[in-house]
């Protein structure tokens, strides 16, 4: 009778034992996910290509020659790639959740989408998408005017503009260069125009698999205003996880 009591007692001891070993590999398992994420994407960012420009809305104006309202403007180009074969194409690619980390401390934030063609896109825009969400349909080539990403990868983007810096007046100059300079001209130093914006970025593929990550950029440049536009290429996006969702 002691025999089999010291045996079932063993046996428990076991069966406790190896749901403690299941539930730590488990807990390991999701931990891991949570700080890694996925580690063979169907797709993923091969880089972004951002280009730091300044606009200006011209106003007939008797008094001035130049009424000018300034705008300084940051167009993001995002590429997708497939680092290896892959039988998956793009269904959709979402770009959402815009949120200013860090806000200006001059100007309004817009957030435009494509409207035009690739020498002008955002001629037509107008709606404001900060508390919105732009969508890319896989299609058979990148048409940004029509929202549309080649589905075996290609180029997504948006527009960030940050209006109503000020108004440039002026009877003395003889001509205007829309850039940074203006910006020197109305006292805008970069310091006021800097801003860190982060948005999430969902790719959904043929077999209806959604992968999310978020990222984080500032913004601009830092040489606008010296050099009156500009533009940087980022290529590292080790800090980036993607996710099933």
């Amino acid at each position: 009778m002691e025999k089999k009591k010291i045996f079932n007692l063993f046996k428990r001891v076991i069966f406790i034992a190896l749901i403690v070993i299941f539930i730590t590999v488990g807990l390991t398992i999701m931990l891991k996910y949570e700080v890694e994420g996925e580690k063979s994407l169907p797709y993923e960012i091969d880089k972004i290509l951002m280009v730091s420009t300044v606009d200006g809305d011209f106003t007939e104006d008797e008094q001035y020659i130049w009424n000018i309202n300034v705008t300084e403007i940051n167009d993001l180009y995002i590429y997708i790639d497939s680092k290896e074969e892959t039988d998956e194409t793009i269904k959709q690619i979402t770009i959402e959740n815009f949120n200013l980390v860090r806000a200006p401390q001059k100007g309004n934030v817009k957030i435009y989408r494509p409207t035009a063609d690739l020498d002008n896109l955002y001629t037509y825009s107008e709606q404001d998408y900060l508390n919105d969400k732009i969508v890319y349909t896989g299609g058979k080539i990148d048409d940004m005017k029509s929202l549309e990403i080649a589905n075996n990868g290609g180029i997504l983007g948006f527009r960030l503009a940050l209006e109503d810096l000020g108004r440039y007046l002026s009877n003395e100059d003889e001509e205007i260069i829309y850039d940074g300079r203006l910006l020197q001209n109305l006292g805008v130093s970069l310091e006021e125009i800097k801003l860190q914006l982060s948005f999430d970025i969902i790719i959904e593929t043929n077999s209806n698999i959604k992968y999310k990550g978020s990222l984080s950029m500032e913004m601009p440049t830092d040489e606008i205003i010296e050099k009156g536009s500009s533009k940087i290429e980022l290529t590292d996006f080790s800090n980036v996880i993607f996710k099933r969702i």
